[in-house]
């Protein structure tokens, strides 16, 4: 019995730490984003109310990276192949202290049927220059046209989110630059 008390008052200073952790977590995530494209140069872009991007999710669940972005994808009726890293880049906020981490990904169309998933209001294939161009996020609009125009690089950048009444306007505060290029 003494033995169990001794343990008890070891461990509780770590104990309490770890409940604290949990119940005060950070806004700290990361978003995977997906560049898919056809055969016939078209990009894959959703739109959920006025923002039209290319697909994305929150990496939260179990899974391995192509799974999710299997996943990602099966969401939205399709199959891709030729998965490859082509960006991360980070966000900074001026109204609350977190940061948070977009990796890019690009990937080729294997097979499938187009539909809209739940909670996305229209997804259809755009040729790429007015897909890029109907980005309505701006650092998503430039990463993917860095990402487009140089295809052979992983590039990274950072940027500044605002909180503008509803709006949260972006600015390129670290400019692009090649993490790795063959």
């Amino acid at each position: 019995m003494k033995s169990i008390l001794i343990f008890a008052l070891i461990c509780s200073p770590f104990l309490a730490l770890s409940q604290s952790a949990h119940q005060q977590p950070t806004h700290n995530f990361t978003v995977q984003r997906l560049i898919l494209l056809n055969d016939q140069n078209e990009m894959l872009m959703v739109r959920e109310q006025q923002v039209w991007v290319p697909p994305s999710y929150v990496f939260e669940q179990r899974q391995s990276l192509k799974q999710s972005l299997d996943s990602l994808a099966l969401s939205y009726g399709l199959e891709i192949k030729q998965i490859e890293l082509k960006g991360q880049f980070s966000y900074l906020y001026d109204y609350h202290p977190h940061a948070t981490m977009r990796n890019f990904y690009m990937a080729r169309y294997a097979s499938g049927h187009l539909k809209t998933p739940a909670g996305m209001d229209e997804a259809k294939w755009v040729p790429i220059e007015q897909a890029i161009e109907m980005n309505t996020v701006t650092s998503i609009k430039q990463s993917i046209r860095q990402i487009i125009e140089n295809p052979q690089t992983i590039w990274s950048a950072s940027f500044m989110v605002s909180h503008v009444g509803d709006k949260h306007p972006t600015k390129l505060i670290e400019p692009f630059y090649a993490l790795y290029s063959h």
